[in-house]
């Protein structure tokens, strides 16, 4: 093809699909899927899905805000939501009452920030926690009013009720310091008494340890 007609055409490309058009084709697709998963939902429990719209990470963004050639459009339905605010109510719910403080001692972590269980940001990754420190007593069982734990019993409820749209686990974390892996064979672990920061950075880990729920999304 002569230079001058290669050109041309690269000008015709480039004109007919100039970065309006291409948002709006990016744009046309993507609300087609959201009105597929919407007849999903729908077709599954019945009700009429709310969703909130993620334009290139940010929550709640308009369409319009879409990168034509490298955005990315999220549409996160409010099962995960209805989700995490159940899971609040039956924590509370489940909780003992002497002095209303352990009731009162639950937080929402999404992706390590603190959130409001009742209307959670986007994120990867929910946790629930509480924040008195004897959560890991009453977990055991140590609690004549929750002789079977509150967060292993809710976390099990939680995945019977949402099971077909998030995945809830149970387990421990400690809410100041990240987990700190341990050492095998007899040659690392001698290494590892070697290193004071990082064995009292693990003690404390461990020591501090708080049962958990987390939720992801599927």
């Amino acid at each position: 093809m002569p230079a001058g007609s290669s050109a041309a055409v690269r000008a015709a490309v480039a004109q007919a699909l100039s970065p309006e058009k291409r948002r709006a084709i990016v744009t046309a697709a993507a609300k087609d899927a959201a009105q597929r998963a919407d007849a999903a939902y729908r077709a599954e429990t019945g009700r009429p899905p709310a969703h909130d719209t993620v334009v290139d990470g940010r929550a709640h963004a308009s369409l319009d805000r879409l990168n034509p050639d490298r955005g990315e459009v999220v549409f996160r339905f409010a099962q995960a939501t209805e989700a995490l605010t159940w899971i609040y109510d039956q924590i509370v719910l489940h909780s003992p009452r002497l002095t209303g403080r352990f009731a009162a001692s639950h937080i929402l972590l999404a992706d390590g920030q603190q959130a409001d269980p009742k209307n959670p940001p986007a994120a990867a990754r929910y946790v629930f926690m509480s924040l008195a420190p004897y959560a890991k007593k009453i977990e055991e069982g140590e609690s004549s009013s929750a002789p079977s734990g509150v967060y292993q019993v809710v976390a099990v409820l939680a995945a019977r009720q949402f099971g077909n749209s998030v995945d809830v686990g149970f387990g421990y974390e400690s809410p100041i310091i990240d987990y700190i892996a341990g050492a095998r064979g007899r040659g690392a672990r001698a290494l590892l008494r070697q290193q004071p920061v990082r064995v009292a950075g693990m003690k404390l880990e461990r020591a501090t340890r708080v049962p958990i729920i987390t939720v992801t999304l599927r």
